[in-house]
């Protein structure tokens, strides 16, 4: 009969072998434990055994043989070598002692048949928990003789085998942290980043080769506290000891900025950044931490700090833009009302639905004044990028030599005057529906990049060599007849051909007078709110005379007209302002560019042809000759002369 106070003996040398065990020997400690648990309880094969978690497959962690045992397989499955035991120790949690292997009932027939395979006669298997589940087990095996392990015993050996588990964890989190920093020192060097731990009770620091390059230090993992501060700018010294202090005293991260003085008298920026850890040791807890120079960041910084006008400026420019965007946002969505209910509007109303949500860019043509913006504020209302505001750019009102910086934006010192970096309108409107008005008056190289813009969607800003990609709906304007800007070479071919993908033609107001009406009541009450007047009824004379007007500026006049007229107007009628008998409706009015190329001519007479000098076309027009050279080519006016 086997003594308890044997076995008790037993675990208070393996528990003192297991303590005094380093990470180095600790092999040897649970082979010396399991060797001397199978000599003191008579087994011949001892072993602790692994489950992974999850599955059936198991594996012999550590085992030991007396001699002449035979070796089992390091691992098994246990559902189908041994699944009676697989049930009663890792999903019951219960002893499975067997005295004898015709104990085993009759579920044990596959663990009878594998335990006779492997000689053994005797069986004591004891669950172990970890975390309130199995996933180890001690298992003591006869296989000379049939033992009779009394039930006394287990108590003991179960507290044996949580030693021995305990070791095992301690083991394998003490790998785990070696890994763990063996990785963290990998990392910390590629980053350029000291490790460091201070020992406050030797007032020493444990530091990695990279800060001992750092502070210019001899090449030893330990080092004194005041050997580093030696290397600190002194006027930095109260403030890093200070840190240290803290860290020490809150056990919160801290970190401190500070200067090395180098014995060349220059200075570097270095960042500390620590943290107190709690380590089972001896020592208590510990802080340790990282070191990094951040001369580069400091110098940068000291750059940024320089460029703070600069910023204010695009601040300025910004605030600039956004006023832009308030103002577009500012139409009223519903102005698409104003353009009349003809049977002509409702095709174009039926159009601007078809192609809105589509994104493709849409060419919209007509006299001024018929209601080409409204139509492509419309659009975009109803695309699907309405949730921003559609950016509009009249090409009429810009100089040639600023359309392109107005479009694409430039860059500071792009050209004289440009005092500040500029966003673009593609750039603003990058994401929404950018509206070019007026597009046949764009110059030919803007429309050259213009056209790049319509197929790959980047530009670059002028003067940057950058590239910027942009999302952005194009919707064009004009009242002239591009396929003959074309053939006037006014226009590129591949540029049209790439806008006219959708083509809107509006009709003039004089081809749906029976919009009239409609339109003269939507300004009356537009105009009547604004000034306070309600206007109840319009004459039949001045109504029919409205409808007879041949309307040259078609919408917009009509709307300058009724505005003058509630002006006048007293009471609660509309009184319409005489309008001039016009011209006939067959007649088609000078353009601005045919009345600019008459009165050039004019000039020209006058100067007999003279352009430059004091008395030459430039002088009297009161332009720069070069100017007046470059748009004399566009319109087609000859410039042989001097």
């Amino acid at each position: 009969m086997i003594e308890i106070k044997i076995l008790q003996d037993l675990s208070y040398r393996i528990s003192a072998r297991l303590v005094r065990a380093c990470s180095k020997n600790m092999e040897q400690s649970i082979m010396e434990s399991l060797e001397e648990i199978g000599e003191k309880l008579g087994a011949d094969r001892v072993g602790i055994i692994g489950l992974e978690e999850d599955s059936v497959m198991a594996r012999i962690l550590y085992a030991w043989y007396s001699s002449g045992a035979s070796v089992v397989s390091a691992e098994m499955n246990l559902a189908v070598h041994f699944p009676w035991a697989y049930e009663v120790m890792f999903r019951r949690g219960q002893v499975h002692s067997v005295p004898r292997l015709s104990d085993l009932p009759p579920q044990g027939h596959v663990d009878r048949v594998s335990h006779e395979s492997i000689g053994t006669k005797t069986l004591l298997g004891v669950p172990l928990a970890t975390g309130g589940q199995f996933f180890y087990i001690l298992v003591l095996n006869a296989t000379r003789a049939e033992m009779k392990w009394p039930e006394e015993i287990v108590p003991v050996v179960r507290m044996i085998g949580d030693m021995l588990v305990c070791a095992l964890q301690r083991r394998k989190s003490e790998i785990t942290l070696r890994t763990l920093l063996e990785r963290q020192y990998l990392a910390a060097n590629s980053a350029d980043v000291g490790l460091w731990e201070y020992y406050p009770k030797t007032e020493h620091f444990w530091v990695t080769d990279k800060v001992q390059e750092h502070f210019g230090l001899p090449p030893a993992p330990y080092v004194s506290r005041d050997a580093l501060l030696q290397r600190i700018h002194p006027e930095d010294r109260v403030k890093v000891l200070g840190a240290l202090q803290e860290l020490m005293e809150t056990e919160k991260d801290v970190s401190v900025e500070y200067r090395l003085q180098d014995q060349d008298g220059s200075i570097r920026w270095m960042f500390s950044q620590g943290r107190v850890v709690h380590i089972e040791s001896q020592d208590g807890p510990r802080p340790m931490g990282v070191t990094l120079d951040i001369t580069t960041r400091k110098s940068i910084a000291l750059k940024l700090e320089a460029k703070v006008c600069e910023v204010e400026e695009l601040r300025l420019q910004l605030e600039k833009e956004n006023e832009f965007l308030r103002y577009e946002a500012a139409v009223n969505p519903d102005q698409a009302e104003v353009l009349g209910s003809c049977e002509k509007m409702r095709a174009i109303m039926n159009q601007a639905h078809q192609v809105a949500r589509t994104g493709s860019t849409v060419l919209l043509t007509g006299e001024t004044g018929t209601g080409k913006g409204l139509i492509a504020q419309t659009i975009h209302r109803l695309s699907d990028r309405a949730r921003r505001a559609m950016v509009k750019v009249n090409c009429a009102a810009l100089p040639g030599a600023l359309v392109e910086s107005e479009l694409f934006g430039r860059e500071k010192g792009a050209f004289t005057g440009a005092l500040s970096k500029q966003k673009g309108r593609f750039e603003i409107a990058d994401g929404s529906t950018l509206f070019l008005d007026e597009i046949a008056e764009m110059p030919l190289e803007t429309q050259a990049k213009l056209l790049r813009v319509l197929q790959d969607g980047e530009f670059e800003r002028l003067g940057s060599p950058h590239t910027i990609k942009v999302d952005v709906r194009l919707i064009a304007a004009t009242n002239r007849d591009l396929e003959e800007e074309v053939r006037c070479g006014r226009f590129r071919r591949d540029l049209y051909y790439r806008l006219n993908v959708f083509p809107i033609h509006v009709p003039p107001l004089r081809e749906r007078i029976e919009d009239i009406p409609q339109l003269v009541w939507e300004f009356v009450g537009e105009f009547g709110e604004r000034m306070g007047k309600k206007m109840r009824r319009i004459s039949a004379r001045d109504m029919s005379a409205l409808q007879s007007y041949p309307w040259p500026g078609n919408i917009r006049e009509l709307r300058n007209v009724i505005e003058h007229s509630l002006i006048v107007s007293q009471g609660d009628t509309l009184e319409v302002q005489r309008l001039s008998p016009g011209p006939q409706t067959s007649e088609v009015p000078k353009s601005l560019e045919e009345m600019e190329i008459e009165h050039i001519q004019f000039i020209l007479s006058m100067t007999r042809g003279r352009i430059k000098g004091p008395q030459g076309a430039a002088a009297i027009l009161k332009i720069n000759p070069s100017t007046l050279y470059s748009r004399m080519r566009k319109l087609g006016i000859p410039t042989q002369l001097t």
